[in-house]
């Protein structure tokens, strides 16, 4: 059996209460990102396969990295979290998920829930409807909002809470940083903020590299990838109709793979 590839990332942040930054001090020879998938596990299902397949021909393993935004606006956000809970994966693939601005939202939503939170308006409705869940349902119980939490725990399975708290907010190898949206320009990883690293737009998406390694990023959406200078960007708009797509790394080289909508 091949040695597995996420046994030797360690964790460059200090901070406890951080989002574990994890590094990779050897280059995994085969990497597949895959852009923001909110919701579309039909999608997910149908790109996982095409990488599996190409993936059972090798004797050395790969590795699927998510850059993030599982949920919100698409039409199953519980099977998206689920399936990256439970899928299992061929002997020599393993997947690794990082956190975007829509699971970290989630996330915060679950820990304090308010009927009043922004995240519902910004995608939350779908991904709550995907649990089963309607608001006004609970509206209508009469019980005090301080009570949402409890309710919402009745609904939602602890170990989904669990799995949106611990997603690490990037990976980075020696050719190229994964990230969910971009990077603040010349600063050191550990240095980047949680809003650098999963809210980055205007800022970041300039023509003038922000790191000395390539960026893989998605978050902004394009009709197409989007290849800049020194960063790739992959969220190629699945709930918006688009296709699902990834990038295959190989040290420099890379190519795309996509399933349409």
């Amino acid at each position: 059996m091949a040695a597995s590839i996420l046994s030797k990332a360690r964790n460059i942040m200090t901070d406890p209460l951080a989002r574990p930054r994890l590094v990779l001090d050897e280059q995994p020879r085969d990497v597949y990102a895959i852009g923001d998938i909110h919701g579309r596990l039909d999608l997910l299902k149908l790109l996982e396969g095409m990488i599996f397949a190409e993936a059972k021909s090798r004797a050395t393993p790969s590795l699927i990295v998510s850059v993030g935004d599982l949920v919100d606006r698409g039409p199953d956000s519980k099977g998206v979290i689920e399936h990256c809970l439970s899928s299992p994966l061929p002997e020599n693939v393993e997947r690794l998920v990082l956190c975007g601005n829509h699971d970290l939202t989630f996330c915060e939503f679950l820990m304090q829930p308010t009927l009043s939170s922004p995240w519902i308006g910004w995608g939350g409705v779908a991904t709550l409807a995907s649990y089963g869940i309607d608001l006004d349902d609970f509206v209508k119980t009469g019980m005090p909002e301080g009570a949402l939490s409890g309710w919402l725990a009745e609904r939602i399975p602890a170990t989904h809470s669990a799995f949106l708290a611990q997603l690490p907010a990037a990976l980075t190898m020696p050719d190229a940083h994964i990230v969910h949206a971009g990077m603040r320009h010349h600063v050191p990883m550990q240095e980047q903020t949680v809003r650098d690293l999963m809210w980055s737009r205007e800022r970041f998406l300039v023509e003038e590299p922000a790191s000395d390694r390539r960026i893989i990023h998605g978050h902004t959406p394009f009709e197409v990838p989007e290849i800049g200078l020194g960063r790739i960007g992959i969220d190629t708009g699945a709930v918006y109709g688009n296709a699902l797509t990834a990038v295959h790394l190989q040290g420099e080289r890379y190519r795309f793979l996509s399933v349409p909508a």
